[in-house]
């Protein structure tokens, strides 16, 4: 039962500036969707552009959550007086209206794909995530995790306020077995513990149509049988590292001997695809510098960040191989079932690979070498048939265990 014609769900906590997030979102809308039919959403986002959400959804409501900072006390202020069951709406400014609006009509609050916003790697903002989730068990509205990351949790001071806010949970689904496991150490001992869920990326849930190789690769000057290579690489800070400028150029020097090996002496076209855009942390410009370091003969570009996450899926589905440095970009691969090195910065990318059965095809960031990195580029060149195999039978399998979550939604709707 729905308070509207049609059901509302509310988003909160979304990531913004960033394709695999932009992915992982409008999967989740068109599997809430498969579940309830037309769906009324609404979006708290992170968009430093605020016209970017309209493009990507337009029948949603978009509302930032980048208030300035009066608007934030007043905010906050209205909070306070609203769990002393008082609603002094007047104290609200136009975005803090529009957002207790969401939260009163809606049906479900749904915390977005994507993190791990809950835990230590992101712990600077992370009380901004639980408030949002706070907000809906004080509208006594039922709140779904949607298949986020999370942890690690060895920050002490935060997580009496992490198990309160899992508490919340009227459904509690992680993306992979490693933050599962996170989230059973925070509540280890605990007389109130909580059910976690194992789905996975909802950017699994959905398939994009490949484009068409002949054409894109005629539009390079190659040859339709020649090779494609995706690469996301990243600029890693190396945080605690004695060397941090040594060991980002022996990792960009490695991505660059994969490529080789790859390459397997045949004529070769290597994409570089951003994942940030329109944010300080914008990635294309370290990929072009990157690209510069690879030799003559073979044929490169740098993607245009403004291409979107379903452009980019449609590109990846055509690769030969896919060397992903950040997360999406692995998932990207695994949802089209092509033959993948990951070089993992956090467990995410570990976890979904594990999920996939190649857990051979990812190594942790803090492993790369170049000679580890070509002994392994080379270990996946010889097994590429078998690796393939794996990903067509994951690909069936993740997006039915990716479209459970959706299912877990559109359930708690119906109770609600």
């Amino acid at each position: 039962m729905t308070k509207r014609d049609k059901p509302h769900v509310l988003v909160v906590n979304q990531h913004g500036d960033n394709r695999g997030d932009e992915a992982a979102l409008l999967a989740m809308c068109s599997g809430i969707e498969a579940e309830l039919g037309p769906t009324e959403f609404t979006v708290i986002h992170q968009f430093n552009n605020a016209a970017a959400g309209p493009v990507l959804r337009p029948d949603a409501r978009w509302i930032t959550l980048r208030l300035p900072i009066v608007e934030a006390i007043r905010y906050v202020i209205f909070l306070v007086f609203r769990v002393m069951k008082l609603r002094p709406y007047f104290l609200l400014g136009k975005i803090g209206k529009a957002t207790i609006a969401a939260y009163e009509t809606a049906d479900v609050v749904v915390s977005a794909p994507g993190g791990p916003y809950f835990g230590d790697l992101y712990v600077g903002h992370e009380p901004v995530h639980w408030l949002y989730v706070w907000v809906a068990r004080l509208h006594r509205v039922p709140v779904v995790l949607y298949a986020t990351s999370a942890g690690p949790f060895q920050k002490r001071w935060a997580n009496p306020f992490r198990r309160y806010t899992y508490r919340c949970f009227t459904r509690l689904f992680v993306r992979e077995e490693i933050s599962a496991e996170h989230i059973r150490k925070l509540f280890a001992g605990r007389r109130r513990n909580v059910n976690v869920e194992v789905s996975v990326d909802s950017a699994l849930q959905v398939t994009v149509a490949p484009m068409d190789r002949q054409n894109y690769m005629a539009s390079n000057q190659m040859r339709a049988e020649d090779q494609l290579i995706v690469v996301s690489a990243i600029h890693w800070p190396y945080l605690n590292d004695p060397s941090p400028q040594l060991r980002q150029k022996e990792y960009d020097t490695a991505v660059i001997e994969a490529v080789k090996i790859f390459a397997d002496g045949q004529p070769t076209h290597v994409v570089f695809v951003p994942q940030l855009y329109r944010s300080v942390h914008r990635d294309t410009p370290y990929l072009e510098t990157l690209a510069q370091q690879l030799p003559a003969g073979i044929s490169c570009e740098v993607l245009s960040d403004s291409k979107s996450s379903n452009e980019q899926c449609s590109l990846f589905a055509i690769a030969n191989w896919v060397i992903a440095g950040r997360y999406h970009p692995a998932v990207f691969a695994v949802s089209s079932a092509v033959p993948v090195l990951c070089i993992a910065y956090e467990h995410k990318a570990t976890g979904v690979l594990q999920a996939a059965g190649v857990s051979d095809a990812v190594m942790s960031i803090d492993e790369v070498t170049v000679e580890a990195v070509q002994a392994k580029a080379r270990e996946l060149l010889a097994g590429k048939a078998d690796l393939t195999a794996r990903l067509h039978v994951a690909q069936v399998a993740l997006r039915e265990v990716s479209a459970r979550t959706s299912v877990a939604v559109a359930d708690v709707v119906r109770r609600s």
